[in-house]
């Protein structure tokens, strides 16, 4: 739909398709950018090699930055004040994270600062200039500024929103080598600095234990948009060691006050400290408890049998001690989970906590008795309830259900994420619902969520490309690397960078050296290298498929198709 747009209205499209970019993914912004940039390239062939101030103010900013490296390369000096104005203000969220357009880009602007020259020169307001690109330097970078310009980047670069993790390493290491050793450090300065060094996993996990560090971490914690496992292991052994330290350095109980604390970092705790731990803290601690997920075997095996001596036996359990005891019901066998009274209600609650398949369908098989149902029964308002343990019908089970139902509720199925094998039974209904896979829409592709990998290689193969890019991320590492491999060039190209991000090294393993190419020219969001062929018995774009949550783009688009 984009190629199709009118070279004459490619300048005003491109403009009115940024005003709203937030509903714009990376491959489309990319798509926009390389069309835009195609047909500027039409009115003279050395367009950026000669492009003047006026003509970079007409390029959006959110498209600038999905110039190719080489045609970064060409932009000559003298337009270096616009385009370090709009680096500047630029939201890099549509920019593939491996894009080669980041380090070209953060390059050239080094150069535009420098004037060419050493950039040892630079001042801290320089610096400021590059705006988000400051996270993109490498410490080889940062290493050729004065000492003290070094020191505000550092400082000016814990409020990225992200940093490339190849670089990580070696900035860790200059942050070290500037502010001192980690164990050195006071408290104010892992308060300003915290932020970058918290990046960093080993770095994490090299924290010392201090007093003040819990306080600190906690204070940084509250900043972060993402907590890392080592983050959370951090803030144990803090809470652990805080403990400890009031208790004459040594846990001889679990309290109240660090189960609270610790939240779902309960995770980390012992089989043998949680066996210590007495039946009224037990009690009055289950609500926080039952929501951790992730327990292993062992610890599961002695929350479930704190809550038979405290709640009572599996026989005399009702629905409302079963909703208490959350993710603690993990830890029955599968017999006892047949007998739990669970209703569907509950389910939503524990659908989360990383159930095994033999459990899944131990507790169907709980809900179906419970609630009296059959898989025949069930509605959709149904089958959206028992969310994950749908994975917990079988075969003839699976066949049973309504397809109307069904096609009602699977919009709200897309994260159930079941074995390749019951997958299939899951596809199977897809099927009777929509059709053969070779039709499916981009709407119908994305509503389906991980569903989709149950398709067999053959199935999968017969997708159009069209829809690759609303296949749902999560769905990419659940399809089995041998059907992966049965992916075309132009499939692969179509993936769009989060979804070919999200492909395993044993997807990888699996692909050809040309289809190894095509997967890292989604990843970067590259332009295409090869020309699209006809997709054998693929449908072209289906535009009210896509409408259904696209109308914003699609309304513009059909607008400037239509002049």
């Amino acid at each position: 739909m984009i190629d199709k747009v009118a070279d004459n209205d490619m300048q005003v499209m491109a403009q009115a398709i940024t005003e709203t970019p937030q509903r714009i993914s990376k491959k489309q912004a990319g798509c926009v950018a390389r069309k835009l940039f195609a047909t500027l390239e039409k009115e003279r062939a050395d367009y950026f090699k000669t492009i003047t101030d006026e003509e970079m103010h007409m390029i959006p900013k959110s498209l600038l930055l999905h110039l190719p490296s080489s045609k970064v390369k060409d932009l000559q000096g003298s337009v270096c004040r616009v385009l370090l104005d709009k680096m500047e203000a630029a939201d890099l969220s549509s920019l593939p994270e491996l894009s080669l357009s980041r380090p070209a880009l953060t390059k050239r602007a080094l150069l535009c600062l420098a004037n060419g020259t050493d950039l040892f020169g630079l001042t801290g307001d320089d610096v400021s200039r590059l705006g988000p690109f400051l996270c993109e330097l490498q410490s080889s970078q940062l290493l050729l500024m004065a000492p003290e310009v070094l020191k505000s980047s550092l400082h000016a670069m814990t409020s990225c929103d992200h940093i490339p993790r190849r670089h990580m390493a070696g900035i860790i290491q200059l942050v070290t080598k500037t502010f001192g050793n980690l164990s050195d450090w006071s408290a104010e300065t892992m308060e300003s600095l915290g932020p970058l060094i918290l990046w960093d996993d080993n770095a994490t996990s090299a924290l010392p234990n201090k007093t003040w560090m819990k306080d600190v971490i906690y204070f940084l914690k509250s900043g972060l948009k993402r907590t890392s496992k080592a983050l959370r292991r951090k803030i144990f052994d803090l809470i652990i060691t805080a403990s400890a330290t009031s208790n004459g350095n040594d846990v001889k109980e679990l309290t109240v006050e660090m189960i609270e604390e610790l939240g779902m970092n309960n995770i980390y705790l012992t089989a043998a400290q949680l066996d210590g731990m007495s039946d009224t803290t037990f009690l009055a601690t289950l609500e926080t408890l039952r929501t951790v997920s992730g327990y292993k075997a062992d610890r599961l095996a002695v929350l479930r049998n704190k809550a038979v001596k405290t709640l009572g036996p599996v026989s005399q359990m009702n629905e409302s001690v079963v909703m208490q005891m959350g993710c603690i019901t993990q830890g029955f066998s599968n017999t006892d989970l047949k007998m739990l009274p669970f209703s569907l209600d509950s389910l939503e609650d524990i659908a989360n906590c990383g159930w095994k398949e033999s459990q899944m369908e131990s507790v169907w098989k709980g809900v179906a008795k419970y609630n009296n149902l059959t898989a025949q029964q069930l509605g959709a308002a149904d089958i959206v309830a028992l969310s994950q343990f749908i994975c917990g019908l079988n075969s003839n089970e699976f066949r049973q259900l309504s397809i109307e139902a069904f096609r009602d509720a699977v919009g709200s199925m897309k994260s159930v994420e079941c074995s390749y094998k019951v997958a299939q039974h899951l596809k199977s209904n897809a099927v009777s619902a929509n059709g053969s896979p070779n039709t499916w829409t981009e709407a119908q592709v994305y509503e389906l969520g991980n569903i989709i990998a149950g398709l067999d290689a053959t199935e999968l193969a017969s997708l159009d490309p069209s829809v690759f890019s609303f296949i749902h991320e999560l769905c990419i590492p659940l399809i089995p690397p041998g059907n992966f491999a049965g992916l075309s060039v132009v499939q692969l190209e179509a993936l769009g960078p989060d979804n070919a991000a999200m492909v395993t090294s044993e997807q990888r393993a699996a692909l050809k050296d040309e289809q190894l190419a095509a997967l890292e020219r989604s990843v970067t969001g590259s332009p295409d290298q090869t020309q699209r062929s006809d997709h054998s018995g693929a449908p072209s774009m289906n535009i009210e498929g896509i409408s259904a949550f696209m109308k914003p783009l699609l309304f513009l688009l059909m607008g400037f198709l239509l002049l």
